[in-house]
């Protein structure tokens, strides 16, 4: 599923009477249900909402059951049930132009706008029923499960054994479970392969706070999928996860996030070193040659190493992880420098977080959100290489082929 991000989406505008339906609808989550089959019931019940506004200005036609139809969202094939009328005047305008299986960019993005906006399962359900569609509480019960196996298929399935960089980060939330709030980390690993696309090689969520263990079987889970070769890490300092990554990758670079270190800065510096600090680091960054950047850094910490040793001491001693990305081409260093590129999911997630009342109302809403989210970004901004790395490209693989050409041999 792709859009342009220069483009305007404007979907066709509903039906006034879905509103309301749509209310009740988005006052829930989708516990149960598959994203395939949520999208289904979606289009369905769009479909009948259309139809009766039809009939309402055409009172010489009526309806006339529907029939069964594939259709593909982005790379997602659905089924889906198309209304009909008696005289075959009608036809939903949210399908895709005829003889074509996919549909158009605006209608994909309200789509998963909808699931996206879902919330509460009870609602959902009563909503679905409302809207007149064969759902059942067992047929609810029996997709349940493929809901947590399409999540687990991203989390287990064969991965590339090469990648120009992985981008480690976990993310903490909050899960209602039962008449209580629990804490809990969404652990994300994106690798940039060598055709340059991003691509989330795991998604999981595990209850409490991030942690060393989790950090080791899922890392580990990784290459036992079949990662072997990575040209750097890009982490922050979470402790213990530096170590980890350099036993399970010795010949890659490992760069810790700067962005998180000038953060860490603001908390331990006074406001005015504070200031001063950021920007000798934005001087740091823009840099050609790596040892004149160490040294910089160096006089940095020496500059700062009375007002908070024991930070200063820390990143002194981090220094070339900091640095790792001045190696790589210019147009590409900035992406490397930070696990921003995690913060694609992050973002996303706090931004559904927010609209859902500060906290996901159950594990399968989570996982629901996971899903949706993922998918949105392989299919729209990930789907092709950005311009700096399609830019970088060609260099980046030389680089790679240079270092691990050894284990070729």
């Amino acid at each position: 599923m792709t859009t342009s991000p220069s483009k305007r989406l404007s979907p066709a505008r509903l039906p006034d009477h879905f509103g309301s339906e749509f209310q009740d609808m988005t006052a829930g989550d989708l516990e149960g249900l598959t994203l395939r089959q949520v999208l289904g019931l979606v289009l369905s019940s769009l479909g009948e909402s259309e139809r009766r506004a039809f009939l309402l200005r055409s009172p010489g036609d009526k309806g006339n059951g529907a029939y069964d139809r594939s259709v593909s969202v982005g790379s997602i094939p659905v089924e889906m049930r198309v209304p009909r009328s008696r005289t075959g005047e009608f036809r939903p305008s949210l399908l895709p132009a005829k003889y074509q299986r996919g549909f158009s960019e605006d209608m994909e993005s309200l789509l998963l706008g909808l699931l996206l906006s879902s919330r509460s399962i009870s609602s959902a359900k009563t909503a679905l029923r409302h809207l007149g569609l064969p759902v059942s509480e067992k047929e609810l019960e029996a997709v349940s499960a493929q809901l947590v196996e399409e999540m687990e298929l991203r989390n287990s399935r064969p991965i590339e054994p090469d990648m120009l960089a992985i981008f480690v980060d976990g993310k903490y939330v909050e899960i209602r479970d039962s008449d209580r709030i629990r804490p809990a980390t969404i652990y994300v690993v994106v690798g940039l392969g060598r055709d340059g696309k991003k691509r989330v090689l795991s998604c999981i969520s595990k209850p409490g706070r991030e942690n060393l263990e989790d950090w080791k079987k899922i890392l580990r889970g990784l290459t036992e999928r079949g990662l072997r070769r990575i040209m750097v890490v890009v982490q922050d300092d979470f402790s213990g996860l530096l170590s980890l990554n350099k036993g399970l990758f010795p010949t890659s670079d490992v760069q810790l996030c700067i962005v998180h270190m000038q953060r860490n800065a603001k908390t331990h510096l006074p406001k005015d070193d504070a200031a001063e600090f950021q920007n000798k680091i934005r001087t740091i960054k823009t840099l050609w040659d790596i040892e004149v950047a160490n040294k910089q850094f160096d006089e940095l910490c020496d500059r700062f190493a009375k007002v908070a040793p024991a930070f200063i001491a820390e990143i002194r001693k981090k220094r070339d992880h900091y640095l790792v990305f001045l190696k790589y081409p210019d147009g590409i260093r900035r992406s490397l420098s930070t696990t921003n590129t995690v913060e694609a999911v992050n973002g996303q997630l706090e931004k559904i977080r927010l609209n859902s009342g500060g906290y996901f109302q159950s594990e399968a809403v989570l996982k629901l959100k996971l899903a949706a989210t993922l998918s949105t970004l392989e299919q729209t901004r990930w789907a092709h290489p950005s311009a700096s790395i399609a830019q970088a490209l060609h260099q980046l693989n030389v680089m790679f082929q240079i270092r691990f050409e050894d284990e070729e041999a």
